[in-house]
């Protein structure tokens, strides 16, 4: 199973296909959330059905990739 992964404010509440940044894993996507500069969403989308809210970026959560991840 393949999942594509995505980032955007999460202000936005809905996703948007769009309007949303494309990571190629977790890592890259929690690097895009912190670009942003605000809170943000990353999203799991895949292949089939509807994309899911996975987890939030901000300052919990980059701690956590940073020792994960090592954003």
């Amino acid at each position: 199973m393949t999942h594509a992964i995505a980032v955007q404010p999460a202000a936005w509440n809905e996703f948007d296909a769009w309007g949303c940044v494309w990571a190629s894993d977790m890592r890259h996507a929690f690097q895009i959330g912190k670009l942003w500069g605000e809170q943000c969403m990353i999203w799991m989308c895949p292949q089939e059905g509807e994309p899911i809210k996975w987890c939030r970026c901000d300052e919990n959560t980059n701690a956590i990739a940073d020792l994960v991840f090592g954003v």
